[in-house]
């Protein structure tokens, strides 16, 4: 009796094993489908310019810290003739995920990035200034929308 009673222990452990696995799968499944993004997935994403050609990586994002949305990507490329050390800003409306959504593509070529608004690497700018607000978003033909609306106090 004591063997019967030994593998009905060992069955009961693998059937918990299964069921936790199954549970632990199903969590994983549901997580990947609730159409969010993590910071943590979108900094070192590969960015790709609307010719296919890589433009860099996101290095960080700009949170705006009163209406706590996403204002601005910041892309590290790694240097071409006429472009080193510098980042890029990129308003996020500017922002487009690849199908897979593992990569993002701007509209705009490398030759467009050398044009693009950016600062050196350790020197950050003031992302409040209005007028700096204007030229990135004015690069990337992205409308300005007024702080108000954005926040939902209009």
């Amino acid at each position: 009796m004591a063997k019967g009673s030994g593998l009905r222990k060992r069955n009961s452990l693998i059937l918990f094993l299964l069921v936790l696995v199954t549970m632990m799968t199903a969590s994983v499944e549901a997580r990947d489908k609730t159409a969010v993004l993590k910071a943590s997935e979108i900094v070192g994403m590969k960015v790709e310019g609307i010719d296919a050609k890589n433009l860099g990586t996101i290095k960080d994002l700009v949170l705006d810290p009163v209406g706590g949305y996403i204002q601005y990507a910041v892309l590290d490329f790694g240097g071409v003739v006429g472009i080193k050390d510098k980042y890029f800003i990129v308003p996020w409306e500017a922002i487009t995920f690849t199908p897979s959504g593992k990569g993002i593509v701007l509209d705009v070529s490398k030759r467009d990035l050398k044009n693009a608004p950016g600062f050196d690497k350790n020197h950050w700018p003031d992302f409040s200034d209005q007028r700096q607000q204007m030229l990135i978003y004015e690069f990337y033909e992205i409308p300005v929308t007024p702080r108000e609306k954005l926040e939902g106090k209009e």
